[in-house]
């Protein structure tokens, strides 16, 4: 995370599943980065952050479809409420292994995430990045999807490693 964060020089951000909500478990800031709403401990819907669009996509299909049916509260007016649009966003963050989410949170900045997996390919947690909503908030991915498989062979390599008592 430290890598990625003095690459993208703005708010870097893990994020797990819990409950119908994404819960911050550890962000690396700067002092001149974009606004980030998120703490960590903090939580957000799952249906309004990159983060949150990454665990729900790789969620299990009651999860989906519990979010899918309920109220989906607009924190901007980018947030996507419309169900059969989360649907599809939804497939095509399974496909692209990415979430791009311009002003969902706040109007002035970009969430993007990236699964992270263990051993077995299981989705883990969601690593995101906070940057301003420029143009040039996509030259984030390419170190976002480095990281992202980085720390993932981590999870991999810790799950596969045996304690010998």
């Amino acid at each position: 995370m430290a890598d990625l964060h003095a690459v993208v020089g703005h708010h870097v951000q893990l994020g797990v599943l819990q409950d119908r909500e994404v819960l911050y478990i550890e962000r690396l800031s700067a002092p001149q980065a974009v606004r980030n709403r998120v703490r960590v401990a903090g939580r957000l819907p799952l249906h309004a952050t990159s983060s949150g669009l990454v665990l729900l996509a790789h969620g299990p299909r009651e999860l989906q479809e519990s979010v899918l049916s309920g109220p989906l509260r607009a924190l901007t007016p980018y947030t996507i409420t419309n169900p059969d649009l989360l649907r599809t966003t939804l497939g095509e963050i399974r496909r692209t292994g990415l979430a791009y989410c311009p002003g969902f949170v706040d109007e002035c900045a970009t969430g993007i995430a990236v699964p992270v997996r263990a051993a077995g390919g299981r989705i883990v947690a969601a690593l995101s990045v906070v940057v301003p909503n420029e143009a040039s908030a996509r030259t984030a991915v390419p170190a976002l999807h480095a990281a992202g498989r980085g720390i993932s062979r981590m999870f991999g390599a810790m799950a596969q490693t045996r304690v010998i008592a």
